[in-house]
């Protein structure tokens, strides 16, 4: 399945450089591995998408209720360099 997510300029580029590996996310989606994520850039300051858009799949999922996770909430690994 294919999610459409926001995602913060500052978080957007560390995605993009391959530095930020994961994505947490509250589950409300039903999030699971093999899923891939579309990352739309999304100022705040101009209340907007950029158009800047980046795909990761999610290869491993840590479902929140454990190891300070808030229970709801998911820490998803994602495959670097998909695309």
């Amino acid at each position: 399945m294919k999610h459409l997510l926001k995602i913060w300029p500052k978080y957007f580029e560390e995605v993009a450089k391959g530095t930020k590996t994961f994505e947490v996310r509250k589950n409300d989606r039903g999030f699971e591995v093999g899923d891939i994520l579309i990352l739309a850039e999304y100022s705040i300051s101009i209340q907007s998408f950029t158009g800047r858009v980046i795909e990761k799949k999610v290869t491993y999922i840590l479902e929140g209720g454990s190891f300070g996770i808030e229970k709801g909430f998911v820490v998803m690994g994602l495959q670097n360099g998909f695309s």
